[in-house]
This record gives C-alpha cells, sequence and structure tokens, in this order.
C-alpha cells in the first residue's frame, strides 16, 4: 500500500471520528468506561462540554491529518514529476543523436551499415571518415591511433553506443572507435 493510501485511510477514520464525536462522545461511552474514566458523576452541562471539546479535538485533528496528507501527496507527485521530466529529456537527447546521425527517431537497432569511401589505412587521431551512403563522421578521441594494412572501401557499421555516442566498426577485422557525425 502506497502512503497515499495509508493518509487516505487514517483521514477517513479520523473523519469518522469527528462525525462519531459530534453525535455525542457521551453517549458513545459504554457504562463500565464512563466509571472507569470517572466521568460517571459529571453534571449534563459537564457532559455537553466533554462531547463539544471531543468534537473540537476530532476536527482539529482531522483538519491536520488532511493538511498532512495534502502536503505529502504533493511532495509525491513532484518526485514522480521529476522522474518523468528526467526520463523525458533524456528520451529527447536519444532522439537527437539518432537524428543527427542520420536514422529514424523509431529504429529499434540504431546501426548504419555502409562502405568508407575510397582506401582507407586506419586512424590518427583527427581522422574524416567519408562514408558510401553521403554521410561525413570524424573521429572522436583525438588521442586514439590505429594503423592497418590499406583496405579498399571497408564495410563499417556505425552503432550507437551504450554510454552516449557512436562507435564506427569496421566488420573486416572487428576493431571500433569513437566517432561523431559532421555531415
Amino acid at each position: 500500500m502506497n502512503r497515499i493510501q495509508v493518509l487516505f485511510i487514517s483521514l477517513t477514520m479520523t473523519v469518522a471520528t469527528a462525525g462519531a464525536a459530534e453525535a455525542g462522545f457521551w453517549q458513545q461511552l459504554a457504562p463500565e468506561e464512563r466509571r472507569a474514566a470517572g466521568l460517571d458523576q459529571l453534571t449534563p452541562e459537564q457532559q455537553a462540554a466533554l462531547d463539544q471539546l471531543a468534537g473540537r479535538y476530532a476536527r482539529e485533528g482531522a483538519h491536520q491529518v488532511r493538511e498532512q496528507a495534502k502536503q505529502e501527496a504533493r511532495a509525491e507527485v513532484k518526485q514522480e514529476v521529476r522522474a518523468e521530466v528526467k526520463q523525458e529529456m533524456k528520451a529527447e537527447e536519444r532522439r537527437r543523436e539518432v537524428a543527427m546521425a542520420g536514422l529514424l527517431v523509431d529504429d529499434k537497432e540504431t546501426i548504419i551499415h555502409s562502405r568508407i569511401a575510397g582506401s582507407f589505412n586506419g586512424w590518427s587521431g583527427a581522422t574524416v571518415f567519408h562514408l558510401e551512403n553521403g554521410q561525413t563522421w570524424v573521429q572522436s578521441n583525438k588521442s586514439d591511433t590505429m594503423w592497418l594494412p590499406t583496405m579498399d572501401s571497408p564495410m563499417v557499421e556505425i552503432r550507437a553506443s551504450k554510454l552516449g555516442g557512436w562507435k564506427l566498426y569496421l566488420l573486416e577485422n572487428g576493431l571500433w572507435l569513437r566517432v561523431r557525425r559532421v555531415d
């Protein structure tokens, strides 16, 4: 049971108690309860005063419980809204990344298949990759270098990285590097 349900039940019980107190606290007590509390000697005026006090106590208690329930519900709603906004912001960022890569936003498998245009022999920190599909990607990590035997139009895949950004995979040998789209 979540906190709002517990508060609602508590509020309902308090309101019910308040309603019962309005009906007369004195009349709700059994004769043995009156005797045990020493209330069996009260005058009718004292009984009426006791009923008023019990009614006021129940109303004020119900008001306090209502206010506490409202505050806790507001706090819970704020927390849920913050979580939703955060999730929506992440989804929007992901959509922008996918759109920047030239993919459809609805693509479940964000993979681009193409070939590097012309001959290729590795990367050296600022390598630009011109793909046969018309896209241009650039190496993200400037300190990353790899020299390879010259290949003619090697097949590549560009996949979304789980940590954000994109990776270019050389399918011929399984090597990869981080890239970002420039065109």
